[in-house]
Parts: structure tokens; sequence; C-alpha cells
């Protein structure tokens, strides 16, 4: 009986390490305030952990230990540990700061590397991003994720800038095409918009494209990976060619499509033996009806 008696100098204490935790316990309240004040400090404890690249959660046995007990006897075993405890409450909570500091330029360094994995050239950061990770170096002394995410944004924007650049050329180019068009001359500004809405060629459907910084880069491969955009610039000569061939059925209803030979040629003979078979194939179409090449 005597152990579970908790003096007046223990209390107080008590009531220190409990207000720690910003508890504000009147005397005679210390027991009713350790259920929440183990609950806090367990939240402490795991906010200072987690998954990879984080370290691993803190061993927090004791704690449990505590909850096995109860009344004045709990009192008493708090105190009893309440240096180790104290300790504890410090050491988790400057994991935790550390932790919550580091962690958005991680998250947004996970994500630029999802999108990087195309590029040949974020390999060696992609594998260093990979040993953080494995390693559980995000709160390392020295700082290793702001010059990855410096990099690998920088990267990407590069690659971001010359697809849009490609993008544009194709774009200036496929629009000289239909300028010189005799068929797209003649249609109606209705049927133009109609045909570049079906290959998406409008103004409206260009990719939002902002590379001014790491969140701008994220947003514009969020909205459009750089595959999408890779597939969009590959494909926007047939997607002209397409608006060409409308306009020309829009003409001439019976107009057929031909497709000549690819081939590669080296030599005069084969250069002349391609243009007679592709006459031939020309001059048989003609039979049926007037082509566009």
């Amino acid at each position: 009986i005597e152990s579970a008696i908790v003096t007046t100098a223990q209390r107080i204490q008590i009531r220190k390490l409990l207000q720690k935790m910003q508890l504000q316990v009147k005397q005679g309240e210390e027991i009713s305030a350790v259920p929440t004040f183990l609950q806090k400090i367990q939240q402490c404890a795991e906010s200072a952990g987690g998954e990879a690249p984080k370290p691993h959660q803190p061993d927090t046995t004791f704690i449990d230990e505590l909850r096995l007990t109860a009344g004045n006897e709990q009192l008493l075993s708090i105190y009893n540990k309440k240096e180790e405890l104290s300790q504890a409450i410090d050491v988790w909570r400057d994991l935790s700061s550390r932790i919550e500091k580091r962690l958005p330029s991680w998250n947004k360094l996970k994500k630029l590397s999802n999108h990087a994995v195309e590029i040949k050239d974020a390999e060696v950061i992609i594998s260093q991003i990979s040993h953080i990770e494995t390693e559980r170096q995000l709160i390392e002394e020295t700082d290793l994720i702001s010059p990855l995410l410096t990099n690998l944004t920088q990267l990407l924007r590069e690659e971001i800038n010359d697809l849009k650049n490609m993008f544009e050329n194709k774009w200036t180019a496929g629009e000289k095409r239909l300028k010189n068009d005799n068929n797209w001359a003649e249609l109606e500004q209705e049927q133009r918009y109609n045909l570049r809405l079906n290959q998406q060629l409008i103004e409206a459907s260009k990719p939002e494209i902002h590379v001014e910084s790491t969140d701008e880069i994220l947003t514009t491969l969020d909205t459009i990976s750089l595959s999408a955009l890779k597939d969009r610039v590959a494909a926007m000569p047939s997607r002209f060619d397409q608006i060409i061939l409308g306009a020309a059925r829009i003409m001439e209803p019976e107009i057929q499509e031909v497709k000549l030979p690819n081939q590669t040629l080296k030599t005069e003979v084969e250069v002349d033996s391609w243009l007679a078979k592709s006459k031939e194939i020309l001059l048989e179409k003609l039979k049926k009806g007037p082509i566009i090449v």
C-alpha cells in the first residue's frame, strides 16, 4: 500500500511532465489526465518515424507497459520514468519537426521521379532517390533532397521545353500545309472548325505547358505525361494529313486516298524503280476517280 502513495512533490513533477504535452492539470486530477497523456505521447512517437525514407518509428514498449498499470501505481510508474519520458518527448518532437520540414520536398521529388523514368539522363538521379529511400535518409544532417529536386526539375523542364518546341514547329508546318491546300481554301469556316476539332487541332486543344517552377512542372505533367506529349507530337503530321484528306473529300466526295510504298532508296536505280512503281499505282487508282496522295 505504501508503494502506491504519491506524494505532493511527486505529483508536482508529474504535472510538469503532463504540461509538456500541453495538458493543463489541476492538483488531484493527475490520474484522469494520464490516458490522454499516453495517447499524446504515442502520437508524438508515431510522428517521429514511419515508412521509408523516414526513420524507423521509435520503440514505445515502455509506454505500453505504463498502460498496464492504473491509479496511483500508474502515476508512480510515470514518475519513475519521468526522465526517460521527458527525453523521449524532446527527441521525438525534434524528429517530427525535421520530418515535417523535409517531407514536402521529398514528396515532390518522388512525383518528379515517376514522370522522369522515361528520361535516360535521369537514371543517376533516380538511383540516388532510391538510395535515400532504402537507407531512410530523409532527415540526414546534410540535405540530400533539395539538390536532387533542383536537378530533376531542370531536367524535366528541358525535356518539356524540347517537346513543346517540337509541338509548335509541327503545328506551324501543318498550318503552312493547310494554307497552301486548295481544297482547304474553299471550305466554309464551320467546315474547317469541324475538321480541326475531330483531329484535336484547335487552339483550345493545345496542352497547357508551364515550367517556371517545380509545382508548375508537376501540374503540367499531371495533366499530360511526357509519353502522352510525345505521342501528340508524333501524331501531328498524320492528323494534318487527315484534315487535308477531309477537306478533299468535302470538295471531291469520290476522292481516293493513296499511300505510296515506303522504301529506303540508296541508288539512282532504286529511285527510278520506286517512281515507276508509284506511277503504276497512281494511274491504276485514277481509273476509278480523283486521288489524293
